[in-house]
């Protein structure tokens, strides 16, 4: 009986034993193998990555359009340069520059000739033979040279502006389309005013002067004489020459010390007495011309109630106060 205990007690260490030495086993040879699977998991994807990454670059790089879907008909290219324009891009996929009108049909909010980098254009599949992507040097080609005008003085409108370059100031409207980022109704000094080379009738630049009959708060007196001093303008025009401070800071660019035969001098109307000129018609037209008679002398402080000049009438957009 003693005996056939031991046996049992013998069989049962064993059997731990070897229990044991299984269990250690399965679990070393289980951390093993998910160790191994996760490694070449970790692997392949990477390989699979690196693999995708390397064929979508390559894809980019000699695919320049895309399916809009799976159901389109048309295909999507993105603009790269702010210079293309319609034109330009239907004769690189399609062959023929004609088929700018079926593309301006497609994306009827794209203006043909100013297309900012990153617009989407639309192409319909049936009219492209390259879906390669354009070469720099073939956009430049088809680049527009806008005009540019730079915003430099109050009172400028968007419709000035069109008068003055293109001759009619209902090209206001062309203008707002050519520069689709710009309020038409808020210039500020500063802005950059693109406009077609195609609607251009002047490029001298758009004067003060000119700019000045749209402000109501001004009157503009022109030097005729080398030695006027803002003093002498602010005593005729204002009746007080200490005023000559409030007009020369109305006129930062024009030097207070150094006044030249030709120059515009704006004054505020607020302070004006007097639209009377300085100095009659007669000697500002002696200065042009041989001296035939000897320079009239001031003619005496007139009354406030001179006639006022003519206003120019500005149709479309007018400038806002700024707030």
């Amino acid at each position: 009986m003693k005996f056939l205990d031991r046996n049992r007690f013998r069989n049962c260490i064993i059997a731990g034993i070897i229990m044991v030495m299984l269990f250690g086993c399965a679990s070393v040879k289980e951390m093993n193998v998910s160790e191994k699977y996760e490694d070449s998991k970790s692997w392949f994807k990477e390989k699979w990555q690196a693999v995708g990454s390397k064929f979508s670059s390559s894809e980019d790089e000699d695919t320049a359009i895309k399916p809009r879907n799976q159901k389109s008909n048309f295909f999507v290219y993105e603009t790269q340069w702010s210079y293309e324009t319609l034109s330009g891009i239907a004769e690189w996929f399609t062959g023929d520059s004609e088929n700018w009108k079926a593309l301006a049909s497609a994306n009827p909010k794209v203006r043909p000739k100013r297309i900012a980098a990153g617009t989407m254009i639309l192409i319909a599949a049936r009219l492209i033979k390259n879906n390669k992507l354009p070469t720099e040097a073939f956009a430049a080609k088809h680049r527009i040279y806008y005009f540019e005008h730079r915003v430099k003085w109050s009172g400028e409108t968007l419709s000035l502006i069109a008068k003055w370059y293109t001759g009619r100031y209902g090209n206001w409207k062309a203008l707002a389309q050519a520069n689709p980022g710009l309020n038409p109704n808020r210039i500020a000094i500063g802005n950059m005013i693109y406009i077609p080379p195609e609607m251009m009738k002047t490029k001298n630049r758009l004067p003060r002067k000119v700019a000045s009959k749209t402000l109501p708060g001004y009157f503009a007196h022109t030097v005729t004489k080398p030695d006027e001093k803002f003093s002498d303008i602010a005593r005729w025009y204002t009746g007080n020459a200490g005023n000559h401070k409030a007009i020369a800071k109305a006129n930062p660019d024009i030097d207070p010390e150094s006044l030249v035969v030709g120059n515009e001098i704006y004054i505020p109307s607020t302070l004006l007495k007097t639209r009377k000129p300085m100095y009659p018609k007669s000697y500002q037209t002696s200065i042009a011309g041989p001296a035939k008679k000897s320079p009239a002398t001031r003619v005496t402080a007139p009354t406030p109630s001179a006639s006022k000049p003519n206003k120019l009438q500005l149709f479309g957009p007018k400038q806002l106060p700024a707030h």
